[in-house]
């Protein structure tokens, strides 16, 4: 599953609501998943990564996954597979992960 772009109702940090939007699955644990939000809006952290190839993702515009915007979810909450990133953008996201979220 890694790697998949879905439809969520993505949580709110407050947990109070929730958004549709893209999500990039990360880890999957069986009835959760750990996945990270997808904006259209340009950020430039350290753990923003730009989907170079989004179109072939299944996104509609430019986008970027944001590492730093992470939840552990119920895949109850998946509405709809949009796609897979392509290679080069998988290995963004390890290289993103591994240098920065160190424990």
């Amino acid at each position: 599953m890694f790697g998949e772009i879905i439809i969520c109702k993505f949580p709110f940090s407050s947990g109070a609501d929730s958004k549709v939007r893209p999500a990039l699955i990360l880890f999957d644990l069986q009835q959760d998943a750990l996945i990270c939000r997808i904006t259209s809006v340009p950020h430039f952290g350290l753990l923003d990564v730009s989907i170079n190839q989004w179109q072939a993702a299944g996104l509609l515009k430019p986008s970027v996954a944001r590492l730093d915007r992470i939840v552990t979810a119920e895949k109850t909450i998946f509405i709809r597979r949009l796609g897979t990133l392509a290679q080069q953008d998988l290995e963004t996201v390890l290289n993103t992960w591994n240098c920065h979220m160190k424990l």
